[in-house]
């Protein structure tokens, strides 16, 4: 983990559940542990997917990484510093639990931050933001009249202006979507460190950046979609055209190790006959090409694996 701008090493965190009847008689209920062990590092400007279930610790690792929780154990370090002592990470951190309250418009808001944190060209710098984020036509309401998604996207834009080495959205793609979350990274949060989190499936596998897979209260994997399917060993299926074929190929390749299934497919991408070839895992891929292409191949191409399939292998 050297040189990295993130690193935890081995936290765990835990929380008090709210007291219930067992309080009256003075047995407090234990802790629930919501983080054990977690170890992982992020190397500056780099963007990742927390992925998890319900109850798999993800927005409790976000409001470690913001300073607003402290771990039990282990620690936590971002650009040198722990995150609770630092304004600066709390600043990047948006949540769908905050409101704004206050009775002012979205611009003031907006442009009472920018004072406060002394950012330059404040008013362009406010009109850009809120143009990429899509909040021009919102700027001039009350806030608290806002509906939740509209808030959203105010705290967005406080995010964009701050100094925030580290932004952190926790449940945020799962509200504006992954293609406008992907855009948000590519545009006004480019080169910043950032961390998404989302409970779905279908977003985790749009953002098409690397995933951190929490599962049961633990790192599981991470690394991108390519990196999961090979750590987990899921099955990988290669689209083979081959030009002339026989059938003593077939029988090399149905006998081969690590294929599960051979099957001759309809094609109209490419000349030849289409092979697909399923096979155990990703480690057999270096001998099954070693095998292909002693074939005329026409094309070969490796089909990609379903983020579903990768968390299946979980359970």
């Amino acid at each position: 983990m050297d040189g990295a701008f993130v690193e935890l090493r081995h936290v765990c965190a835990s929380y008090k559940e709210p007291s219930g009847i067992g309080a009256l008689f003075g047995k407090a209920a234990p802790p629930t542990l919501a983080l054990s062990d977690v170890s992982f590092s992020l190397s500056s400007g780099s963007q990742v997917v927390i992925f998890g279930h319900g109850a798999s610790g993800k927005s409790t690792l976000m409001k470690l990484l913001s300073g607003a929780l402290v771990p039990d154990s282990g620690t936590i370090i971002i650009n040198g510093k722990r995150p609770e002592l630092t304004s600066a990470h709390a600043a990047g951190y948006v949540s769908l639990e905050h409101e704004e309250t206050k009775h002012e418009t979205s611009y003031e808001i907006l442009h009472g931050y920018g004072v406060a944190h002394r950012i330059k060209n404040l008013p362009a710098r406010i009109g850009e933001i809120a143009q990429v984020i899509g909040i021009e036509n919102i700027l001039h309401r009350n806030a608290s009249m806002l509906s939740s998604s509209e808030q959203l996207r105010i705290q967005l834009a406080k995010a964009a202006l701050s100094e925030a080495p580290v932004l952190l959205f926790d449940g945020v793609a799962d509200i504006i979507g992954a293609d406008k979350m992907k855009e948000l990274l590519l545009g006004v949060f480019h080169g910043r460190t950032v961390c998404v989190t989302t409970s779905n499936v279908q977003v985790a596998e749009a953002m098409d950046i690397p995933i951190l897979l929490l599962h049961k209260t633990a790192v599981a994997h991470i690394g991108t979609k390519n990196d999961l399917a090979h750590a987990t060993g899921v099955e990988r299926i290669v689209d083979a055209w081959v030009e002339g074929m026989r059938y003593d190929l077939l029988r090399k390749l149905r006998s081969h190790p690590g294929v599960l299934e051979v099957r001759l497919m309809p094609t109209d991408q490419f000349d030849g006959t289409r092979v697909r070839v399923t096979i155990r895992n990703s480690r057999y891929l270096p001998a099954l090409y070693d095998a292909l292409s002693q074939a005329p191949l026409v094309n070969i191409q490796e089909l990609p694996v379903a983020f579903e399939d990768i968390l299946s292998s979980l359970s």
